[in-house]
């Protein structure tokens, strides 16, 4: 990769322009080896001296910032550690969450004054076009009566109306007929909200006849101002303030009420999104790198998915395919499966609750199809070799070939997941280890090798290779996960022991019984997979299609909203 060569003359350059010197050689030499790479094992060991380097630089570039580094960083981000995860939701299915009233009924007391605020129809719903976050419109019309109280006191201090307060006593009543939309955009620092009117104000207004002063209206109506007439151009002199105080003060309440509104949402999006950090986090799941936007027709999410609190986790090292470039209607979510896998299983074994398990044994059953995964197999954890031993006697005496017991050692490193180009999922296990139930003449020992009961199978790297599909929910099945492991492979340097009594003396087999073992083995773990998903819960939501899994390690799920959930409004 050109402009990654380490400058001529390192001892000349300063402590820092070393440094990334030597990050770019490094860098260099994973580049070329992944794009040399003829095997899902050799590009993945690649990636994994880029990530290294990357994590290198951003580390050092969050102490301090230098340019040539943060553009190295970037640079390595839009290629190999992109997000992994885009979610789009059409306007439908985000509306029943977002479509909020934005008009409460009720009195509403303001300097001295009652108004009754009655809510008239919704007028609208609609996302907007943002990319600074999801960007939404709610509108709705509304009917505020505001009695004046101290109308004929206002009359009295003005000095035209002065005359016409001393003949009448005028009463008036405000009403505004409004249009009131309230834009909100969420962004991954928070809710903004804003608030806009139109507004139709007018009032009713009142005259009735003041005692004693029959003389002054009789010479007023002489001149043409009967109480009507006066009445009029009250109402005329009144009417212009009138609107402007409505405007004004619904302005003013509309920023007050909003900036309420607006820290109380915030208040809630505190527990998933981490302001200043352009992240979300969700019980042990956090998204980095949060990107909001919206347009008329959905709504969108992305950015990358890991364990909260991991180490060592990665982006996509692939962008999307073109053929994800339009999302599906309804929800639709596209996930890097296998740099999500990866992420979310390193920080799973980093957990208290991972670090505790040393092992599983894991006793298959014999039982129906449609049985859950509970059904067809019961997992231990932390079994010593007899207790082992017990349980492969326990499975021998049921005499079938379906049940047996088989422990599967924590592996010191987690393992890796990649897509081949068959659109198959590649899980690559480092330190793999796994005892299987040696073939019952195996225990008298022979030219087969020595005397075991169990036989451990060693490697420094194994790999798995599956096939899979999701097949959706109908009424009469629940969602399915069918495939097949299409191959086993333990790699070159594996070894077979064999164990009888005592896991301290494990002996190794000669290499050809080895090799017969393994063969056999292989065959063995080409198995069917069918697992009915009956326990998945999504909330008001069911999966309409999951697309099969593309060699850049991208799938698509398709979901649809199965009710109108009770999705709390977040304005």
């Amino acid at each position: 990769m050109k402009g990654l060569t380490p400058a001529a003359n390192p001892a000349a350059e300063s402590n820092r322009e070393r440094w990334v010197a030597f990050v770019a050689r490094d860098l260099a030499d994973g580049l070329r080896g992944y794009e040399a790479a003829a095997t899902v094992a050799d590009r993945q060991d690649s990636l994994k001296r880029l990530y290294g380097a990357l994590n290198s630089l951003q580390s050092r570039n969050q102490a301090s910032r230098w340019v040539p580094s943060v553009e190295l960083e970037a640079a390595l981000n839009d290629l190999y550690n992109v997000p992994n995860l885009d979610i789009s939701a059409d306007v439908a299915t985000v509306a029943p969450a977002l479509s909020q009233n934005v008009v409460e009924p009720g009195p509403i007391y303001r300097k001295g004054y009652v108004s009754m605020v009655t809510p008239g129809p919704k007028t609208g719903f609609g996302l907007l076009p943002s990319d600074q976050g999801i960007a939404f419109v709610n509108s709705q019309m509304a009917t505020s009566v505001t009695p004046i109280h101290d109308f004929q006191d206002q009359i009295a201090r003005d000095r035209q109306g002065r005359r016409a307060a001393k003949l009448y006593h005028f009463t008036a009543t405000s009403i505004d007929n409004s249009h009131i939309s309230v834009t909100a955009v969420l962004t991954p620092n928070g809710l903004q909200l804003g608030p806009s009117y139109q507004h139709n104000v007018d009032a009713i207004i009142s005259s009735f006849k003041q005692p004693g002063r029959g003389l002054g209206r009789f010479i007023a109506s002489l001149l043409g101002f009967n109480q009507a007439k006066i009445t009029q151009k009250v109402y005329e002199g009144a009417i212009p303030r009138m609107r402007e105080n409505v405007v004004k003060e619904a302005a003013e309440l509309g920023a007050e009420r909003t900036a309420q509104a607006q820290a109380q949402q915030n208040a809630r999006l505190a527990q998933y999104l981490l302001f200043g950090r352009d992240a979300a986090a969700f019980r042990n799941l956090i998204l980095y790198r949060l990107v909001l936007r919206s347009r008329p027709e959905n709504a969108l999410i992305g950015g990358t998915l890991n364990w909260l609190g991991a180490s060592e986790q990665t982006g996509a090292d692939a962008p999307q395919p073109a053929k994800f470039a339009v999302p599906a209607s309804g929800v639709s979510a596209d996930l890097h499966l296998s740099s999500i896998m990866t992420s979310l299983t390193r920080g799973y074994l980093q957990s208290q609750a991972a670090r505790s398990v040393e092992n599983l044994v894991i006793v298959t059953k014999n039982a129906p199809p449609n049985s859950p995964p509970t059904a067809k197999a019961d997992v231990r954890q932390n079994v010593d070799f007899p207790g082992y031993l017990k349980a492969v006697a326990e499975t021998r005496g049921a005499n079938d070939p379906k049940v047996m017991a088989i422990r599967v050692k924590r592996p010191a490193r987690p393992p890796a997941f990649a897509a081949d180009a068959r659109g198959y999922l590649v899980a690559l296990v480092d330190d793999f280890e796994l005892e299987v139930p040696a073939p019952p003449q195996a225990a008298k020992g022979g030219l087969a090798g020595p005397p075991a009961q169990v036989y451990r199978v060693v490697s420094p790297r194994a790999e798995l290779v599956i096939s899979f599909r999701v097949t959706p929910q109908t009424q009469r099945a629940p969602v399915r996960l069918t495939g097949k492991i299409e191959s086993f492979d333990p790699g070159p340097n594996a070894k077979v022991l064999a164990i009888n009594e005592d896991e301290s003396k494990a002996q190794p087999l000669t290499a050809f019984t080895s090799t017969i073992f393994l063969g056999i083995m292989k065959t063995r773990v080409q198995q069917n997979i069918d697992i009915p998903l009956s326990n998945l819960q999504l909330q008001g939501f069911a999966i309409r299609e999951v697309s099969a899994l593309d060699p850049s390690g991208w799938i698509r799920v398709n979901l649809v909203r199965t009710s109108a959930s009770p999705a709390a409004g977040i304005q």
